[in-house]
């Protein structure tokens, strides 16, 4: 008589902290199970959602979402419990400015990260970040340069009047900020920097204080959790600072115990390389010195994330162990009309991380924080296995909840 192969049952916790966008917590949570469910039968995977989305907002700061996803193949059934952090309601801070305070703040950082030298370490970290960097630096300058000129056109045609030069400089200068807000998200990456600068620098305290409380309760929560049960920081972009600091608040709580944390299109070189950026060098030096495993997703493909970068060589800390560094192709995950969609849009691009795929590789954010394999083990291998073909027939795929509608 054959003996009945065990079923092997994983309980994992995972702590989801976005990148920087102006999203409520609502929003994110739709579009981690519509694209989980993309990724189910990729992978052979049914998936359930178990606990629909329930929010609260402790203390009037950061919304936070708690949720639940079974996922189950052959021999294998995951429950994952999420903790989602709404860090849209720090960044809405910065999008509900005056469009001026926007862009002269904006304007500040870029020359802060500049005469510090932090641009100058991006470009021999990963020249290709510094490209980047760059990007709203060019199209400023086209805006000062097209004013200048309107200016000096205007000169030519009104000769001994200053007032009608100036006017037409300055509308000039609005109609093309307002141009490169609108088609090429200027002051969405003003705001970017500008928020990179003031964690970098410690400055201005009301967005300190609710990063501080979002590390605090995720703390907590990771504190509770039982022996048993698997703990996953997982992190996009810039959300990849609050995780490390979370991280480093759970290992000062209780450092023996294993914890995983995954960064994928990272940005916490963007603030740890600025000289001012102390306690956050010191928090990635308390993770990589402990026993927490840590994998680190990049892609070439992307131009918003550190290609090629090892956060601890990089930060120059001793005696620590490097993350497994796993680079991924997104023409490898997604279907040729897929990929030829979105791969000029840079925004779209760099939130490929945490969509969905459609082939099967060594990196999908859904398979990894879903899937059976125990963080560890898919770390230890450098992804997740993809050598097995694609089933014949899609797993079937049941999602309960509002995030059905």
């Amino acid at each position: 008589m054959l003996e009945e192969k065990q079923m092997t049952v994983v309980n994992r916790l995972v702590v989801l902290l976005p990148g920087f966008e102006h999203m409520p917590v609502e929003a994110h949570h739709r579009r981690f199970v519509r694209e989980a469910a993309k990724t189910a039968p990729v992978y052979d995977m049914q998936l359930t959602e178990t606990a629909p989305l329930k929010t609260s907002r402790p203390d009037a700061e950061v919304a936070t979402g708690e949720f639940s996803l079974h996922t189950s193949g052959k021999d294998w059934a995951t429950q994952t419990d999420f903790v989602l952090y709404g860090l849209g309601d720090i960044t809405m801070f910065y999008a509900s400015r005056n469009p001026l305070v926007r862009l002269l703040s904006g304007t500040g950082a870029l020359l802060d990260f500049i005469v510090t030298g932090t641009f100058f370490r991006f470009v021999a970290v990963s020249w290709r970040y510094s490209l980047f960097f760059l990007y709203p630096v060019i199209l400023l300058g086209l805006v000062v340069a097209a004013s200048f000129g309107a200016y000096d056109v205007a000169s030519g045609l009104v000769s001994g009047s200053i007032i009608v030069p100036l006017v037409c400089a300055l509308m000039t200068a609005g109609i093309l900020c307002w141009f490169a807000h609108r088609k090429l998200h200027l002051l969405l990456l003003l705001d970017d920097w500008t928020f990179a600068w003031d964690i970098a620098r410690g400055q201005r305290p009301g967005v300190l204080q609710k990063l501080d409380k979002v590390v605090a309760d995720a703390e907590t929560r990771i504190g509770r959790t039982p022996a048993g049960t698997e703990i996953v920081v997982a992190a996009h972009s810039l959300g990849a600072i609050c995780a490390l600091q979370v991280l480093d608040a759970a290992l000062r709580r209780n450092a023996p115990r294993r914890y995983g944390l995954l960064t994928v299109g990272s940005s916490l070189l963007k603030v740890a390389l600025h000289p001012s950026a102390r306690a956050l060098r010191e928090s990635v030096g308390t993770v990589a010195r402990s026993n927490a495993t840590w994998i680190d997703v990049q892609s070439l493909t992307d131009p918003m994330n550190f290609y090629k970068s090892d956060p601890v060589r990089d930060l120059h800390i001793q005696d620590a162990k490097s993350p497994v560094l796993v680079r991924v192709r997104f023409r490898n995950q997604l279907r040729d009309e897929a990929y030829r969609a979105i791969r000029r849009n840079l925004f779209r691009v760099h939130r490929q991380f945490v969509f969905g795929v459609e082939k099967r590789t060594h990196y999908s954010w859904h398979a990894i924080l879903c899937g059976p394999e125990s963080f560890a083990d898919i770390a230890a291998r450098g992804g997740l296995p993809c050598d097995r073909p694609k089933p014949a027939a899609p797993a079937a795929i049941k999602i309960q909840g509002s995030a059905a509608r």
